[in-house]
């Protein structure tokens, strides 16, 4: 789902009671000024909050692969480390996928 369906008028009203009180019409040149503006910092601790993710699962990603490299060389039977080739080989293509995603995220940060 993309940023601008995720913060809508109504979640803006939530979080600012005083312009539901002034009942600010969403076309309004204030209203426009005052959601934008609201918009744009949600948008910034989301992208924020999503990197924090993305950096947490590349951790995660990068300790498994290794924990794995080390139970390859110490496995003595050959089926277990053709499973193990398999897990490592697949944490190639997803840190990958996580460092598009993490590109990804810098440029929409700073593009708001």
């Amino acid at each position: 789902m993309s940023l601008n369906k995720k913060y809508t008028w109504a979640r803006f009203l939530k979080d600012h009671p005083e312009h539901k009180e002034k009942k600010t019409k969403r076309t309004s040149k204030e209203g426009q000024k005052a959601f934008d503006a609201a918009f744009k910092q949600h948008a910034k601790e989301y992208l924020k909050d999503r990197l924090a993710k993305i950096e947490k699962e590349q951790k995660t990603v990068e300790a498994n692969r290794s924990e794995f490299t080390k139970s390859l060389k110490e496995a003595k039977q050959e089926l277990k480390k053709i499973a193990l080739r398999k897990r490592i080989s697949a944490a190639g293509p997803h840190l990958a996928r996580l460092e598009r995603n993490h590109d990804r995220t810098k440029a929409q940060q700073k593009n708001i």
